[in-house]
């Protein structure tokens, strides 16, 4: 978790995507992480909105938080955030004042919870996906991104292709993935809304993106899906990870033996 100090007012950006973005890759600049840059495969590396939201003044308090099943990329980001201290994100001026670790976990097998999907989730389906779902676009050289009318089947394929590929990059090669598992992923999907959000993707290229935010119910089975569900805690789901989206956190969590479920802060 970065705490940042805003060092003059300014209004929230909500497509603060690219320069957030642009500000993390500026960390890893000159260190044996900076090819992975354009190479075109998953960073493994998901990181929330600044928040809260809302109107910024000066002096005001923002968080934000990296995940990462790569602790050496964490540190290596960790350690440009302490001695280059200006966050800059366009028009938003913060300074860093402190970084701390959170060790955030689904629980032991039994542990009943609630992942909320902070920064929306980028679901994009291809020619194979649509003559699989019966999904009709006359757009066919580009990707169709999930909508409520496609239903939930695609969406959970979506997510759980896309996991298995971090998996298959960050997980021993023993280790079973998502995919290969008889059990879905999550034990429950509520939609809390779908929406178009302008997003620059790289420096004069906008993209009007469809995303979308859930609340997605999980109760763990065994290890292996323990494995499975904190990863997607520290990659993120769906595409477009690297813009910052997929970002996900823990909102309800109940252990074994307790019948009620326990708040946990909401992150963003």
């Amino acid at each position: 978790m970065i705490d940042l100090r805003a060092q003059s007012d300014a209004t929230y950006q909500t497509s603060y995507h690219h320069k957030l973005r642009g500000r993390i890759w500026r960390a890893l600049q000159d260190t044996r992480f900076e090819e992975e840059h354009s190479d075109g495969a998953p960073m493994g590396l998901s990181f929330s909105n600044i928040f809260p939201w809302g109107e910024i003044a000066e002096g005001d308090g923002r968080k934000l938080i990296l995940a990462s099943p790569r602790e050496e990329l964490l540190a290596t980001i960790a350690g440009n955030f302490q001695s280059d201290r200006e966050f800059n994100i366009g028009e938003m001026a913060f300074e860093v004042e402190g970084l701390s670790p959170l060790d955030v976990d689904v629980g032991e097998p039994g542990t009943r919870g609630v992942i909320e999907t902070a920064t929306g989730v980028v679901v994009r389906l291809y020619n194979q996906h649509r003559e699989e779902y019966g999904i009709d676009d006359e757009h066919e050289d580009s990707p169709t991104y999930w909508q409520p009318e496609f239903t939930i089947e695609p969406f959970r394929d979506a997510i759980t292709e896309n996991l298995q590929g971090k998996h298959e990059r960050f997980a021993p090669e023993y280790f079973p993935g998502p995919e290969t598992v008889d059990e879905d992923l999550f034990s429950g999907y509520d939609l809390i809304k779908t929406y178009a959000l302008p997003t620059t993707v790289t420096e004069g290229v906008e993209l009007d993106m469809v995303v979308s935010k859930w609340r997605l119910d999980y109760r763990v089975r065994d290890d292996t899906h323990r494995k499975h569900l904190n990863l997607a805690l520290d990659t993120g789901i769906g595409g477009r990870n690297g813009l910052g989206f997929g970002f996900v956190n823990i909102v309800e969590r109940t252990q074994p033996g307790e019948t009620e479920l326990e708040g946990q802060d909401a992150f963003a």
